[in-house]
């Protein structure tokens, strides 16, 4: 069982960064515009409210994969 858990905490942990560093990029971007004032194409998929929610769900979902990742291996050791 252990060896079995072993690659899936491996991958949430690197999900959990992927999506760390995509929401600092989002994020980035995000606040660059709101500086510069720069108007982006209305298909662009960041902005106001939707912006808000697409940075928070990354975070969300990165958060999510890095308990899920420590949760097996606390019952791995245990």
């Amino acid at each position: 069982m252990q060896s079995k858990q072993r690659p899936l905490i491996k991958l949430l942990r690197v999900l959990s960064a992927l999506l760390q560093n995509i929401g600092d990029v989002i994020f980035a971007v995000f606040v660059i515009q709101l500086i510069t004032q720069f108007e982006p194409h209305p298909s662009y998929p960041f902005l106001g409210t939707r912006g808000y929610l697409t940075i928070l769900f990354t975070y969300l979902l990165s958060l999510a994969f890095h308990i899920g990742a420590e949760q097996l291996k606390k019952s791995k050791y245990n």
